[in-house]
């Protein structure tokens, strides 16, 4: 399997945003670390591996990025310093890390963004904030309200990167973008699943919002761990595969992903 470490510099961070890149064709997909984790969790908890029928048949590239959880929501700063500090990461993400995808071998794609636990958090808002560049989100067990990480400090950087608030809030324009999009949001509900309530929430407010998402809860025996999650990816990603999703420069129209909704379970 193609592998390669990759750097990116950024001003914006004062810092280069690492990255592992997994493949060399394929529907891009970036994956963001649980809480507090590094560009290099992903592999080490053995989710490449699962994944590497689908990498090694050039079906989908991963780029497993860094998160800056230590210096945004789970930082010591002041609650206000921190959501400075994730607007930082927000916009590295969308005008470094993306851009530096689709030039890539991807030119007009729309980017899959994938993450478990606290990574789907990350991966669900990306993918709302920006439907202009994410055109998919498979997110499993996710966080979806960060309130507990601020001792319930509130001001509009916060609300704007805490998908359960905004989500009742969705503006006509990002509406629109989103209605073209594929949004999956899947928990067990078993062991350590203690956030079901908060997708559920956000899934209700998205639908409400014209805004199509698939919330997939899992038996009680699925817990909140790694090879429940190594399961649920590949179900999806199959499920794209047979869709005809995963190619190296497709983007989701509002057809496919009405079409993939509503026979999900044909698929």
């Amino acid at each position: 399997m193609n592998r390669e470490y990759r750097k990116i510099s950024s001003q914006t961070l004062g810092q280069p945003m690492e990255m592992l890149v997994y493949g060399k064709s394929g529907k891009p997909v970036i994956v963001f670390p649980s809480q507090e984790g590094r560009f290099f969790d992903y592999e080490n908890f053995g989710m490449i591996d699962t994944l590497a029928p689908f990498i090694l048949d050039g079906k989908i590239q991963v780029y497993c990025i860094d998160s800056m959880d230590h210096q945004t929501w789970f930082s010591n700063q002041p609650p206000a310093e921190r959501a400075k500090r994730a607007n930082d990461y927000d916009w590295s993400v969308k005008n470094e890390v993306i851009p530096h995808i689709l030039e890539d071998g991807h030119s007009g794609a729309g980017i899959l963004t994938h993450g478990c636990s606290f990574g789907a958090y990350h991966a669900a808002n990306f993918a709302l904030r920006h439907p202009d560049a994410f055109d998919s989100v498979v997110a499993l067990s996710g966080c979806y309200n960060i309130d507990f990480t601020l001792g319930g400090y509130k001001n509009d950087d916060v609300f704007a990167h805490n998908p359960m608030y905004y989500s009742s809030e969705i503006s006509e324009h990002s509406k629109k973008l989103l209605q073209q999009n594929l949004l999956i949001v899947c928990s067990g509900q078993g062991a350590w699943e203690e956030w079901n309530g908060e997708a559920i929430q956000m899934c209700n407010n998205l639908r409400e919002s014209g805004v199509p998402v698939l919330l997939d809860l899992w038996g009680y025996d699925i817990e909140h761990d790694w090879p429940s999650w190594k399961k649920m990816v590949v179900y999806f990603l199959g499920k794209f595969d047979r869709a005809g999703f995963l190619k190296s420069n497709h983007r989701m129209t509002e057809a496919q992903s009405k079409d993939f909704l509503l026979n999900f379970h044909s698929i």
